[in-house]
């Protein structure tokens, strides 16, 4: 019934209150500031979604216009890093390119996922070709670059002012009824799961000079690339004609980002993992284990325990009770807990 039940007595809902407090007590200034770690961004832009929610490109099952078309479009993405253990950060479009110049933005964030931008500035296209062109590794997601700030169509060819940075560029595109199925090219960059499908939506895309990763199983949409990369600059533009299926889309994070920042691998299912600088400069791990079930994880790097004060040297086992957490920390190379 509460902190407290009826009664006035304390029980085990106040003790394990209580027990949270204290660890927040404990911890609190250690993550407050924090700079998450994020082994791929997304970037989100609300005036696309309002755009979709009137005009939606995509339809439900029974054929109307689906008003969730932007989030149908972005979501899968997002679902893919989180499948395959990548940590995923969000950043507004307008905030990221304002404020965070190229180059930063490709230290910052090396991965940087950009479906359905349907809305988007010359000057906006022109920052995410900088971005590349800097380092980063762009990735563009369907209807991305089709249209400039008042929704008008471009009129030159999609995605627009991108097309010479991404080394494609398509005409012709479709609303997928069913899934279609994508296959990875042989001895290509890209590790496509058998069970990798396209859905909702695919672009034609086709290749001028870009490397084709994956393509359809159709015996139409197969003339079409489903999955191009091209390197521009000092980083990469990668070009996804479709949504993604499940299985396609942990495939194309996992590729993304080989080398989670966080430092752990080949996690249980339950265990999940979040890592940031505090700005004292300290890398601090949060662990996770959603299960009943206990869980051990192997550490990457020396670590010492936030709440319990012990350590735990690379390559030692973690221990999880059920539904457990651990707030571990390692001290960065350059500086000190009172630096």
């Amino acid at each position: 019934g509460g902190v407290l039940p009826h009664s006035g007595q304390p029980g085990r809902a106040y003790a394990e209150i209580a027990r949270l407090g204290a660890e927040f007590e404990k911890a609190g200034p250690l993550v407050a500031g924090l700079e998450p770690d994020a082994d791929i961004t997304i970037v989100y832009s609300m005036p696309s979604k309002w755009l979709m929610q009137k005009y939606p490109p995509l339809s439900k099952p029974n054929g109307e216009p689906d008003p969730a078309a932007y989030h149908r479009i972005l979501d899968p993405f997002y679902r893919g890093a989180f499948d395959a253990g990548r940590q995923v950060r969000i950043v507004h479009a307008a905030q990221l390119v304002e404020n965070t110049a190229p180059e930063e933005a490709a230290r910052r964030h090396p991965v940087l996922v950009v479906p359905a931008l349907y809305i988007a500035t010359d000057a906006a296209l022109d920052w995410l070709t900088s971005y590349a062109h800097a380092g980063g590794h762009l990735v563009l997601g369907p209807r991305t670059g089709y249209a400039d700030q008042e929704a008008r169509a471009r009129i030159e060819r999609a995605p627009g002012r991108l097309t010479e940075a991404a080394g494609v560029h398509y005409d012709e595109f479709s609303n997928l009824v069913g899934t279609v199925p994508v296959r990875g090219v042989d001895g290509g960059l890209l590790q496509v799961s058998a069970d990798a499908t396209a859905t909702h939506w695919l672009e034609g895309l086709t290749t001028v000079d870009a490397e084709t990763l994956a393509s359809y199983e159709h015996p139409h949409f197969g003339r079409w690339p489903a999955v191009t990369t091209r390197e521009h600059g000092a980083g990469r533009v990668t070009c996804v004609g479709t949504v993604p299926g499940r299985d396609l889309a942990r495939s194309l994070a996992a590729w993304m980002a080989p080398d989670p920042r966080g430092g752990w691998r080949d996690l249980p299912e339950s265990v999940t993992v979040t890592t940031g600088t505090s700005p004292d400069g300290r890398h601090v791990h949060v662990v996770h284990n959603w299960s009943w079930e206990p869980a051990r994880v192997p550490s990457p790097v020396d670590l010492s325990d936030v709440l319990s004060g012990g350590g735990i040297p690379a390559g030692a086992e973690v221990d999880l009770g059920p539904w457990d957490v651990r707030v571990l920390v390692t001290e960065d190379a350059a500086t000190t807990p009172d630096s």
